[in-house]
């Protein structure tokens, strides 16, 4: 039995395929993989195909920018759960100590948090060890990193060192937005100031954090067959949600069973895949509504409808009341109630 660890290839496909303009199609072709069924985004793959998609990504790609423009599109465009770790965090060196928890959900990453005498250090190397990482994927993630952590801060942090192992080009690329020349240097990695590291963060959200992060313990437990199925249903459904992917047979494909065995399984459990599809979808509509600021429509995409419109109905159905409304209700009894305060 292969038990080779594999990954989503959701950021590749979906959204970096998309920002870049590049065909996703082609990009699995010209990368060795066009037996994958395109859309299935459920679909895992392992690092050396993972890392060999984003090498002909950036062969593919239009622009000659490439990894500046991802990485700041990425940050600045759709919701993706796993940021939220670092957002709802207190400052920064909370946030990226549990960012490194989940990092894998986004691809065959691994995130290093650490104090290298006064600097605190954010390294990212490959999830496997015998498959190095693109050069372009390890300047990528200090792009994304430093963007999501200005944002969080809402002030233009500077590291004070930075390197990966590209060329001089390479690295001149992203020096402009990291604020300083990269080095070369055989890992990824990033360094900050002790002041920056304890920095608040404007959008700390500790209310946001405790559910965001047993949504993501879920979508590891998801390829753990020895939880609970209705655990690993809903852990799957986080995951593919964002990419608009909500049928059991999807769910089923993600778990590597089949849709019958699933139903069966579900309706040993007591329970039913819709139920669970709707639970799910409810908990984080109301957790997204009460908790953040997203609007209506981003909320419904991050749950996988159509438009505003159809998750306004269904959260009429399960509460009586419009997105808008229930907001609005709840803003103002806190408001009313000093004891919410």
């Amino acid at each position: 039995m292969n038990t080779e660890p594999t990954y989503s290839l959701f950021m590749a496909t979906d959204v970096a395929c998309r920002i870049l303009g590049v065909d996703p199609v082609l990009m699995l072709e010209t990368a060795g993989l066009g037996e994958l069924p395109y859309g299935r985004t459920e679909l895992r793959v392992t690092a050396q195909q993972y890392f060999d998609c984003w090498n002909t990504m950036e062969v593919l790609s239009p622009r000659p920018d490439y990894v500046p423009h991802l990485g700041i599109a990425i940050s600045r465009g759709p919701v993706i759960p796993v940021f939220f770790t670092l957002s709802c965090a207190p400052d920064m060196e909370t946030g990226l100590m549990r960012l490194a928890q989940f990092k894998t959900l986004l691809g065959p990453t691994l995130m290093r948090v650490f104090w290298e005498g006064e600097l605190l250090t954010l390294e990212f190397d490959s999830a496997d060890a015998r498959v190095p990482m693109p050069p372009s994927l390890g300047a990528l993630q200090l792009v994304v990193a430093l963007e999501n952590i200005r944002g969080a801060a809402a002030h233009h942090i500077c590291p004070v060192a930075a390197g990966f192992d590209g060329s001089q080009e390479e690295r001149r690329m992203i020096a402009g937005h990291l604020g300083i020349m990269p080095e070369h240097s055989h890992a990824a990695f990033v360094a900050f100031s002790p002041d920056d590291a304890k920095r608040r963060f404007i959008s700390e959200n500790p209310a946001l954090w405790s559910d965001i992060e047993a949504d993501l313990r879920l979508q590891l437990a998801a390829q753990n067959d020895r939880w609970p199925i209705a655990d690993r249903v809903r852990g799957a459904l986080v995951d593919l949600m964002p990419a608009g992917r909500t049928g059991a047979e999807d769910v089923a494909f993600a778990l590597g069973i089949s849709r019958s065995t699933l139903q069966r399984r579900l309706r040993d459990a007591g329970t039913s895949y819709q139920g669970l599809l709707d639970a799910t979808r409810r908990d984080m509509a109301i957790r997204y509504l009460t908790k953040t600021n997203l609007r209506a429509d981003e909320i419904a995409s991050v749950l996988a409808y159509r438009d505003a419109n159809s998750f306004s109905r269904s959260f009429r159905r399960w509460t009586g009341q419009a997105p808008s409304s229930f907001r609005q209700t709840l803003s103002h009894s806190q408001f009313q109630d000093p004891e919410s305060k």
